[in-house]
């Protein structure tokens, strides 16, 4: 027993360091290439466990980031939920009820757009979703000829939206799994790079039943105050603290982070380690030299560590 957990200790390690074992690992030599992340882009989402840090990438999706940024300006988030949290799906936030201020205009659909392949890093095989897939400034996108659009991997930042495409407003989104199938048909605007483990840890909440729409936006406002009263303690652990742009914070006080450089020689590297695993000699049955573009994240880290 105690030789089969060593062996299985030895393959998790393994796992974790790349196909070299764990006496033949290389030494870095040199710090790797990373950017730093625009304070402009910076959204930091406090929740019970902790931070969620997440980059916006206005590139792709100029309406929805500009939308968050006002919608972080006013403090929209501030004491909202993740209301709707499904196991292996998403975790969707804002305000599960009609909003309380002023109506929101609904931003353009922004899922994909035309542009040239300069900046992109292929990812180097085959994609199930796209008929090609890589990194542009280290998010996950897919590619058929000049179309290009952000990939549903967890931790993404979308848009979440009504049946029309034209319909997204305040509420967002994070996939807790790869969520493919979604790709082009949600807007992904951003993506957790830190805290991923904060959203796991949300607890899971469906939506409401028919029962309770119908209690929720009946004519009976004394019941439709219960109803939202009672929605509102089924997520009393999932609370946003607040949320806000790191620009917002005075510069002295503000974290910083960095993210891998995904045009770097660094990146190519790390992708090409997490590839083969053929020199792993507790694999029975080496995998294919193939790589998953949700699983693995691009890394990022804070300034300075």
């Amino acid at each position: 027993m105690k030789r089969a957990l060593a062996l299985t200790a030895l393959a998790v390690a393994a796992c974790t360091s790349g196909p070299a074992s764990l006496a033949e690992a290389p030494v870095a030599t040199a710090a790797p290439a990373w950017r730093p992340v625009d304070a402009e882009n910076l959204v930091l989402m406090e929740l019970p466990t902790g931070t969620v840090a997440v980059e916006l990438f206005p590139e792709a999706a100029p309406a929805h980031v500009a939308r968050l940024r006002e919608l972080l300006a006013e403090g929209f988030y501030d004491g909202e939920f993740f209301y709707r949290v499904i196991e292996g799906h998403v975790a969707q936030a804002g305000r599960e009820f009609a909003m309380s201020s002023k109506a929101w205009q609904n931003v353009p659909f922004e899922a994909e757009r035309a542009v040239s392949a300069e900046g992109f890093a292929p990812l180097g095989n085959a994609d199930l979703f796209a008929p090609e897939a890589g990194h542009r400034s280290g998010f996950t996108v897919g590619r058929d000829g000049e179309q290009e659009w952000l990939l549903n991997c967890p931790g993404a930042l979308g848009m979440a939206r009504d049946e029309a495409p034209d319909t997204g407003n305040t509420e967002i989104y994070f996939p807790l799994q790869p969520r493919r199938y979604l790709d082009r048909n949600y807007t992904i605007f951003g993506r957790v790079i830190a805290g991923m483990e904060h959203l796991h840890r949300l607890p899971r909440v469906d939506p409401f039943t028919d029962e309770e729409a119908a209690a929720l936006f009946g004519e009976d406002e004394p019941l439709a105050y219960q109803m939202a009263q009672y929605r509102r303690s089924k997520n009393e652990y999932n609370i946003i603290t607040s949320a806000k742009l790191a620009a917002s914070i005075p510069e002295g006080e503000r974290p910083s982070y960095e993210v891998m450089d995904t045009a770097s020689a660094d990146w190519a590297a790390l992708k090409e380690s997490k590839r083969d695993y053929s020199g792993i000699a507790a694999f029975i049955a080496p995998p294919v030299n193939m790589l998953d573009i949700c699983s693995l994240p691009v890394p990022a880290r804070k300034a300075g560590d």
